[in-house]
């Protein structure tokens, strides 16, 4: 079965699928990251505070962390159950 997800307002750059949780999540070139239930095809938080497109995404294989990276020079480490950024990894060049 094809589904369409509909949330982002720029360009999808990346995706990362919880092995823990029915959840995905998107990058966007919107500065944002989405968590998606997969469960009802809904989004359910949002990740904000990028200044530019997000490119890439991991997941933690046991806690419940997200690391977000982008244009911004960034990576940052995000609580996935609330949405708060819990730390920046800044200093990157060319990124």
């Amino acid at each position: 079965r094809l589904l369409t997800l509909t949330g982002h307002v720029n360009a999808v750059r990346g995706l990362a699928i919880s092995d823990r949780h029915p959840y995905m999540f998107s990058a966007s070139e919107d500065k944002s990251v989405k968590c998606w239930d997969l469960e009802t095809n809904r989004i359910i938080r949002h990740y904000h505070g990028h200044l530019s497109g997000v490119y890439s995404l991991a997941l933690h294989p046991t806690l419940d962390v997200l690391v977000s990276g982008g244009r911004d020079s960034c990576a940052r480490v995000w609580d996935m159950r609330t949405s708060k950024e819990v730390h920046i990894l800044g200093g990157h060049i060319n990124t």
